[in-house]
């Protein structure tokens, strides 16, 4: 690796926190490899986000006796930093349930074994090295990406169209023929009208399917935004701004297999 990685550590034990730093110098001593933090707190930790662009966080879900604050900061680096990789390192009984909706790249548990974390940081410095080469050499990825729309336009009021960014898009609520699009930096949803959000979702399926899932008639919705699944409700995270995240609560039919479609789709199994 040419350029310096840098490992963010989330941790608010004072003692922990130095040993996983230490470890971290002992493990990689030949690796360009730039520690930030420790941050203890969630503020502090979005603040390091900012201003030191890490690759890779190893995060704990309690900060400061936040049983969430993990949670919530995960959440806001997949909405807003997709680009960092996320470990947790975690001691709470339930820590992996909380962890896995979010999608993290590995999960430690506390007390956490070196070699543990040597290998997954490693696997995932490795797969950093290897993309941005990728990225470089491939002679086809400009032209692969003009190949993928990024927004689906849709007809509003008088027939203007309106562009529907995906990147951006995390709800499609249907009533009837009128369709709600929620989008994130959007305290107000699109709205447009369409044959139905079966129709909608088939004539897209292209540009929605790997991303997308139709949880009911009502409702399409974006995976990488659900929060939770609890019972039979789906949480969205529907970031309104920079400092705001809103819990957008959807039910799950509880006829037909919708649940079970939805978490094969997210590569988990339910029994």
């Amino acid at each position: 690796m040419n350029n310096p990685s840098k490992v963010l550590v989330v941790e608010d034990d004072p003692f922990l926190a130095d040993l996983i730093v230490s470890d971290l110098s002992k493990l990689f001593p030949l690796a360009p490899l730039t520690v930030l933090g420790p941050a203890e707190t969630f503020s502090q930790a979005v603040e390091l986000l900012r201003t030191g662009q890490p690759d890779v966080v190893l995060l704990d879900i309690d900060l400061q006796g936040d049983k969430q604050a993990g949670i919530k900061l995960a959440h806001h680096i997949n909405l807003t930093l997709k680009f960092i990789s996320i470990i947790f390192v975690s001691g709470l009984p339930n820590g992996f349930d909380l962890a896995k909706l979010t999608a993290p790249c590995g999960f430690l548990r506390k007390p956490y074994d070196r070699q543990q974390l040597a290998d997954q940081l490693e696997l995932l410095l490795i797969r950093k090295s290897q993309s941005t080469l990728s990225e470089t050499n491939n002679l086809d990825s400009s032209y692969s990406k003009l190949q993928q729309p990024d927004a689906i336009f849709v007809a509003t009021a008088h027939g203007e169209l309106t562009a529907l960014p995906l990147e951006k898009l995390v709800l499609l609520e249907a009533d009837g023929k009128t369709i709600r699009a929620y989008l994130n930096s959007q305290p107000y949803p699109v709205v447009f009208t369409s044959p139905g959000l079966k129709n909608f979702f088939q004539e897209h399926e292209q540009n929605l399917a790997p991303d997308f899932f139709q949880l009911s008639r009502k409702h399409i919705v974006c995976l990488s935004r659900i929060q939770q699944i609890k019972h039979n409700q789906l949480l969205l995270a529907h970031q309104i701004s920079t400092t705001e995240v809103k819990t957008i609560s959807l039910p799950i039919p509880q006829n037909g297999d919708a649940k079970n479609s939805l978490f094969k789709k997210l590569g988990k199994n339910i029994y």
